[in-house]
């Protein structure tokens, strides 16, 4: 009788073991497609584009920190699933931000047009301040740095741009700069962003 009440008790820990595991397995691994699909994105690419400095092609996978340089030819959209997409025009360069249902990143260099549904926020840095929405309507937000200082453009919902102490609402349709802009040769001002988007879209094309 002992030796069968061990035997049930070693074949019921195993089973309990057995099921924890598959348990865990099965959360680790929905945690991390989760992760996956917030902290990447797939490349589309027109001209030089650059992936953390090498040269890269259309479906390339970006992750959050990765950085995307485009050329003076170059164009480059980072699609990322349900949370939208963003646009880099020629001599672009952003060092892509993803975390919990917010895209973004850091523009050194050119201009983004960031595009994003409800529930996604945005959230661009450059030199002078920070572009945001709040998500709580879809939002197409165009940011320039072209000429040395920040332009902002929103051409759905409402937007906000931060530089120290000051704030700027960017309505619907509107565009706000802050910063002082070069004087260079062939600054060439921002567009208000398109409402339709993809590489070459009027958003990314100079007034």
């Amino acid at each position: 009788m002992n030796s069968k009440m061990a035997g049930l008790r070693k074949a019921l820990t195993v089973t309990v073991m057995l099921t924890v595991g598959s348990l865990n397995s099965l959360v680790v691994n929905s945690a991390m497609a989760q992760i996956s699909a917030k902290l990447a994105g797939d490349l589309s690419v027109r001209g030089t584009v650059t992936l953390n400095g090498m040269n890269t092609a259309s479906g390339a996978t970006v992750f959050d920190g990765g950085q995307v340089k485009t050329g003076n030819n170059g164009a480059a959209t980072i699609n990322l699933g349900q949370l939208g997409q963003i646009e880099l025009g020629a001599d672009s360069e952003l060092v892509l931000k993803l975390e919990n249902n917010s895209i973004g990143g850091n523009l050194r260099t050119g201009r983004a047009v960031v595009s994003a549904p409800a529930g996604t926020t945005v959230n661009i840095v450059t030199a002078d301040g920070t572009a945001t929405t709040e998500g709580r309507e879809a939002a197409v937000l165009t940011v320039d740095v072209v000429c040395g200082n920040t332009r902002v453009a929103s051409a759905k919902s409402d937007a906000r741009l931060v530089a120290g102490n000051r704030v700027e609402i960017v309505a619907a349709g509107q565009e706000v700069a802050v910063g002082a802009q070069a004087q260079a040769p062939n600054c060439k001002r921002v567009a208000v962003a398109a409402a339709s988007t993809g590489i070459g879209a009027g958003a990314l094309a100079a007034l």
